[in-house]
């Protein structure tokens, strides 16, 4: 027969319950403490590493605080130095524009001294039949004639004492056409500054696109105008481009 099992007392019974209870507690209280112990960690970490940054922080932001008054007066700065550009640019607007009326005032005025001149290409000089330049010193500073090289091509000015002569020299050179001294061609032209020649020299493309066209007339005007004529109407021009477009609708 199997051994009968043996029933435990009471009293052991409340030993090992006990016992139980005992290691339940302080394995409770272990936790407990571990718990609090890893909190106090915690916490201490916690601070010290707020105290770390703070202390890492502190610089930055005073280099950003200093950064940012940098800027301030940098932005304050550039703000100062847009406002000076911008007198400056008005400034120069207006001296430009005093400029251009000078400019204008002291060509008009140049042109003014010219009127009563006329420029006269290929005249021969010297040789038979040819003109005679004027006295003037050479370089060891005696008076006589310029030395010459027979038939060269020179330009003269001539000037009238009366403007209206001048008019009807230039009036006849246009009527006769072709000019010619001692076998070769001369053209006569009034004497304008090199600006106001300029000028007038824009208008040379336009008047080739004119020449020939039906019914239009055209010419100059003082200063730097072109006048053309067309269908009855007559039609002041200041700029080339102004003429081209009057060609492109009108014709």
């Amino acid at each position: 027969m199997p051994p009968k099992p043996v029933k435990p007392s009471p009293r052991h019974s409340q030993a090992s319950n006990l016992t139980a209870n005992t290691s339940n507690a302080v394995d409770e209280n272990l936790l407990n403490a571990i718990r609090n112990i890893v909190q106090s960690v915690i916490h201490e970490e916690n601070n010290a590493l707020r105290e770390e940054i703070r202390r890492a922080v502190s610089p930055l932001k005073a280099a950003l605080e200093t950064c940012e008054g940098t800027l301030q007066e940098h932005e304050e700065g550039l703000n100062c130095l847009d406002s000076r550009l911008e007198a400056m640019e008005k400034q120069y607007d207006q001296l430009y524009d005093n400029y251009k009326i000078l400019e204008a005032k002291t060509d008009d005025l140049e042109n003014r001294g010219r009127r009563c001149n006329i420029r006269i290409l290929h005249v021969k000089e010297g040789g038979p039949g040819g003109l005679q330049s004027p006295p003037t010193l050479d370089r060891a500073h005696r008076t006589g004639p310029v030395p010459t090289t027979g038939g060269r091509p020179r330009s003269f000015l001539a000037r009238f004492h009366y403007f209206q002569e001048k008019e009807q020299v230039l009036r006849l050179a246009r009527e006769k056409g072709r000019l010619e001294f001692q076998g070769g061609q001369v053209m006569i032209f009034p004497d304008f500054s090199a600006g106001l020649s300029k000028r007038r020299a824009e208008f040379i493309e336009v008047k080739k696109l004119l020449r020939g066209k039906e019914g239009v007339r055209y010419g100059l005007v003082y200063p730097a105008r072109l006048r053309v004529s067309f269908q009855g109407e007559e039609n002041m021009f200041d700029t080339p481009q102004a003429v081209k477009d009057f060609i492109a609708n009108k014709m």
